[in-house]
């Protein structure tokens, strides 16, 4: 059977007339609907791949995985097909067709080829403010091994940029000149292989500008990479969460533009960002409080009078901003609930003031946190003041609206799956918050690292 590319299906319809009559025969109706030549052209090029041999090998991962996919890639308003194939014979089996169209047919423009085991990711970005983008390649070479090439393609001449090894990459503009430079990150064995390099275009030429190290002591990059957002004044940066010491705790590099050059803006003296180093690892940085800045986590323990154990039951999260001196300012304070999915500020007048505790009735679908006055002393007991619950099952609805509980997070749909409410217990601590002041605290967690890509 031949084997076919890309089909690009119309959507048929009857059209009634005013008059209720057909102007299509009953065999017309009902035959399949067909592509229009154009694209059945371009069937025919990518077939003759496919048949000496060749298959797909669309991208791995990224936001573009088809295996055919149409960019305009000189800027001329014209969209060319871009096919991704292995041909397994060739000694660069990977392929990337790049089509254009003529008058009344498809042609190859030009062919990339690549060694390797797959094609990672592709993206098409103008890194040097030409009309035409730029084909940024993710090359599989192994299992966890990749290479990147960034190729032109001016005048359909296949040009290799950059050709790396790296760990992660990210393309984002750190200098603030309203063109995206490519960041590449390399970790190895040593400290000293560790760093950050930053690729620009130089009369025309994409070549290493500069580099700077990631703190010491580094042992892998944590899951999600380099993540991309802003500093105090809307200064770009890019944020890179790392194992430290191995995989129990967390640091955090930032890199910045600064003195003409990329920096990593919280190094101290011994070359470890510690200002960034944490061990609760959970709850990871993010625009927290919505002002396009990001926000880094400093967790500490709260204290527990009930507990026997060393481990942290309960944490406090102190989010901070950082400006392109490495200095951190703080933003607030919070107590995030991951399991149940919520958090709540803290009120400054809290702090060491407060311990937390539990009180589920999970075969109710009940799960309540409480808020304890304590400041520390074995003869005094906790004074409970606040319960905070997540409510599910089918009398959700009874449970938060009983007495002396009210609504949080009241935006949500009323058909939602869970509720959640909260309740003042009697105390002789003011706590200094009423039920506004309560429900303007509370929040859902939403899980975005970056605060831009």
């Amino acid at each position: 059977m031949k084997k076919h590319g890309l089909r690009l299906c119309l959507t048929t319809g009857l059209l009634l007339l005013l008059t209720g009559c057909f102007s299509q025969s009953v065999d017309e109706l009902y035959a399949p609907p067909r592509a229009p030549d154009d694209y059945l052209k371009l069937d025919d090029k990518i077939n003759e791949v496919l048949n000496q041999g060749g298959e797909y090998a669309a991208p791995l991962s990224g936001e573009l995985t088809q295996k055919v996919q149409l960019q305009d890639l000189d800027g001329d308003g014209n969209m060319e097909a871009i096919a991704f194939f292995r041909v397994s014979t060739d000694e660069r089996p990977l392929k990337i067709y790049i089509y254009r169209q003529t008058e009344e047919d498809y042609e190859v423009a030009a062919i990339i080829e690549g060694t390797g085991t797959a094609i990672n990711s592709v993206s098409y970005v103008d890194l040097d403010d030409s009309p035409s983008k730029e084909i940024v390649v993710s090359w599989q070479m192994y299992e966890k091994t990749h290479a990147l090439g960034i190729y032109s393609i001016d005048r359909y001449e296949v040009v290799e940029l950059v050709r790396t090894d790296y760990t992660d990459f990210c393309l984002f503009d750190l200098d603030g000149d309203s063109q995206r430079e490519l960041i590449v990150l390399q970790t190895g064995v040593n400290d000293e292989d560790n760093r950050a390099e930053l690729y620009n275009f130089q009369e025309g030429v994409l070549e290493l500008e500069s580099s700077a190290p990631l703190s010491r002591n580094v042992t892998g990059l944590a899951d999600g990479g380099i993540k991309t957002g802003y500093l105090r004044d809307r200064v770009p940066a890019l944020f890179i969460p790392s194992y430290y010491k191995g995989e129990n705790g967390l640091i955090t590099d930032i890199f910045a533009w600064r003195s003409g050059r990329i920096e990593n803006i919280t190094l101290n003296r011994e070359g470890e960002s510690e200002n960034t180093i944490r061990l609760y690892t959970q709850v990871s940085g993010t625009d927290i409080n919505g002002d396009g800045v990001m926000e880094l986590t400093a967790p500490y323990a709260l204290p527990d009078p009930n507990s026997t154990s060393a481990a942290v039951n309960f944490w406090a999260i102190r989010w901070r901003q950082f400006d392109v001196n490495g200095t951190a300012w703080p933003v607030f304070t919070t107590y995030h609930n991951v399991r149940d999915g919520w958090y709540f500020i803290l009120p400054d007048e809290w702090e060491n003031k407060i311990t937390i505790s539990r009180s589920d009735l999970a075969s109710s679908g009940e799960r309540a946190v409480v808020f304890s006055y304590w400041e520390g002393g074995a003869a005094v007991d906790p004074a409970p003041f606040l319960v905070i619950y997540q409510l599910t099952g089918d009398n959700r609805y009874m449970r938060a609206n009983m007495t002396g509980r009210f609504r949080l997070h009241t935006g949500a749909e009323d058909d939602s799956e869970t509720l959640y409410a909260a309740r003042f217990v009697d105390c002789d601590w003011d706590c200094g918050l009423d039920e506004t002041g309560v429900q303007e605290n509370f929040a859902l967690i939403v899980s975005d690292w970056s605060v831009t890509t």
